[in-house]
């Protein structure tokens, strides 16, 4: 038998306390605030009250509580009164209801599933769209609570007491079955797991997901992944909604009234007869290596239409479906590649001379002479002109002065003194340039067709004389292969040649001399980047004397003995090159618009001055024509 004791407290608050701190609460008519006093001493917790907090309360109870159990009845009293206490660190808010949301408790903070506690929790949803559960739980949820979605984190916010939280913990478990992750293989017999995928997606695309990384988290959807290596199908989603795709996937998995389908592929851009080798190939590969696969997927046929440039292709679907993602990805425009170069040589000659010549005596019968060539027609060459009376011949190139004296009209002395001096420049400037595609080597020839003798007899040694002659080509050549790195950069073979007939040919015979500048090599550049190939500088002197033993070598008078000539040849020869890749068809009109319209703004006279091979590179690899 427990001992009672009954206080009595203004308002007729009352409650009975027994010796193990039980009690047993009678309130009628009383005041909250003394209430809430009471309850403080018995719990031990302080409150904090809302100056809005006032009325009456009636709390009947028949048996005794402890401390936690009277906070319990406490709380329910407070939610009947629209109330809530509200715990704050060290203290409890006795605050309205509906300020619950702006004052809650820490995310932290553990309490009992059936307390009456005001709490916020956040409830994370596995399968189910959070933001579809949000209508549905609203109802019931508090009016003072709070209920949200969180789409990114598929999550569920909740403010409301710890009770109600846990009511509807438990309702979202029921809704959010863990039945969509179950996974089911489906081996297909006869039809084609591509095939059937689309159908199934097709049919209804809110509710059969291709798998391919979309959340379609919605009530009774599922995820369909074909593996085409196996011919088979892998499913996900609860049991009902697996159950009722197997059933309609095994009434379409039916033997099909046509072995295989055969289609025509027309090709845009490449080559029917190379492409359908590299498929044949291809797939004979396949077949010797996978010959599981090859009995599921079939046989196939590939043939190359040249007139029309396309593929008859005849193969089963999960052939005929890799057949088109190989041909899609190598029809595709092939970039070009404008390669432009330039030959560039430069040569410069320079000849000094300067003799003197002399005679005693009769030209026929001389005592004593000097004869050089070095400055010009020696004094023999000279004397036998004027012999024949050709007077022009006998005057060589430069300066010529002469005198004599004659004894008794027989000429006694003569001397003649000759200077030369001559400069000549040479600008030859090649541009050949050639368009082609990526890893297609082209070439260029812009020259003559030469003829050379090979062979002859005369008329003295055979009754029929014949000659036979060979043509070659003598010009400028040009032949190059691109290949395209990254869209950027450009390997590039390049062969240029650069061939000319020489103005003088084997002495004794009609042979010609031809004059050749070659390049070979392999270089990697950039997109429009010119670039040197290579070149050659030559720097050759000359230089001749022609003198009488001592007498040429007196000082002064020494000169009156003999005959100089230098020669000087400077010849600079430089290959330079500039690769454009043209990847559209914009970038192809522009550059031959350019082009034409350098054909008309060009100007001869821009060989003819010393600055002309730098003003033709520039207009070359500029893109844009000097206007004149």
């Amino acid at each position: 038998m427990f001992k009672h004791w009954v206080v009595a407290v203004l308002l007729s608050l009352s409650f009975t306390v027994s010796a193990q701190e039980s009690w047993q609460i009678n309130l009628k008519e009383a005041d909250i605030g003394a209430f809430i006093s009471q309850v403080a001493d018995i719990t031990g917790k302080s409150f904090v009250v809302d100056p809005r907090v006032k009325g009456k309360v009636n709390v009947l109870t028949s048996e005794a509580m402890d401390s936690s159990g009277v906070y319990e009845l406490f709380l329910s009293v407070l939610q009947v009164h629209g109330y809530a206490a509200v715990p704050a660190g060290d203290v409890v808010l006795i605050v309205q209801q509906n300020e619950v949301k702006q004052v809650g408790r820490d995310l932290n903070t553990q309490s009992a599933n059936d307390s009456q506690e005001m709490l916020t929790k956040v409830i994370m949803i596995k399968n189910t769209p959070a933001l579809d559960l949000v209508p549905i739980l609203r109802p019931l949820v508090a009016k003072y609570g709070h209920l949200a979605g969180v789409k990114s984190a598929n999550a569920l916010i909740i403010s409301d007491h710890a009770m109600n939280i846990q009511r509807i913990e438990q309702i979202i478990d029921r809704l959010d079955k863990s039945g969509s992750e179950e996974l089911e293989v489906v081996q297909l017999k006869e039809a084609w797991v591509g095939n059937v995928v689309t159908m199934l997606q097709s049919l209804d695309p809110s509710k059969v997901s291709q798998g391919n990384g979309d959340n379609n988290n919605t009530a009774g959807s599922i995820r369909v992944v074909a593996d085409e290596r196996s011919n088979r199908l892998i499913i996900k989603g609860e049991k009902t909604a697996r159950e009722r795709i197997r059933h309609l996937i095994e009434q379409l998995d039916q033997p099909s009234y046509f072995s295989g389908s055969a289609q025509v592929i027309r090709l845009q851009y490449a080559d029917a007869t190379k492409l359908a080798d590299l498929l044949k190939n291809l797939m004979g590969e396949v077949s010797s290596n996978d010959k599981d696969a090859q009995q599921v997927k079939g046989s196939v046929g590939i043939h190359a239409d040249e007139e029309l440039n396309a593929l008859v292709v005849r193969a089963e679907p999960s052939l005929m479906k890799e057949i088109q993602e190989l041909v899609a990805s190598l029809d595709v425009r092939r970039a070009q590649v404008l390669i432009e170069s330039a030959i560039v040589e430069v040569t410069g000659d320079v000849n000094d001379a300067l003799g003197v010549q002399w005679v005693s005596g009769d030209l026929d019968n001389p005592v004593s002479m000097t004869n050089f060539s070095d400055a010009g027609p020696s004094l023999s060459t000279i004397a036998t002109s004027v012999a024949s009376g050709s007077y022009a011949s006998a005057i060589g190139s430069g300066l010529t002065v002469g005198g004599y004296s004659e004894n008794n009209g027989v000429l006694d002395f003569g001397v003649i003194l000759q200077a030369l001096q001559s400069d000549s420049n040479t600008n030859l400037l090649s541009t050949p340039s050639i368009m082609t595609m990526d890893n297609q080597e082209a070439e260029i020839i812009v020259g003559q067709n030469v003829p050379f003798i090979t062979g002859s007899t005369s008329s003295s040694t055979n009754s029929n004389p014949f000659t036979t002659i060979t043509r070659e080509d003598v010009g400028v050549t040009l032949k190059v292969k691109p290949h395209i790195h990254d869209g950027t950069d450009i390997r590039l073979e390049v062969e240029a040649t650069a061939e000319s007939v020489s103005a003088t040919s084997v002495s004794g015979s009609a042979d010609l001399i031809t004059n050749k500048r070659s390049i070979k090599t392999m270089i990697l550049t950039g997109n429009q980047e010119t670039i040197v190939l290579g070149g050659l500088i030559r720097d050759d002197v000359i230089e001749s004397e022609s003198k009488v033993p001592w007498l040429g070598d007196i000082p002064v008078l020494g000169w009156l003995f003999r005959s100089s000539s230098s020669e000087h040849v400077k010849s600079n020869l430089m290959v330079f090159l500039r690769p454009t890749i043209v990847n559209n068809a914009e970038t192809s009109r522009d550059l031959t618009r350019e082009k034409y319209n350098g054909i008309w703004e060009f100007d001869v006279s821009d060989q003819l001055g010393a600055d002309s091979i730098d003003a033709s590179l520039d207009r070359l690899f500029s893109g844009r024509p000097t206007n004149r």
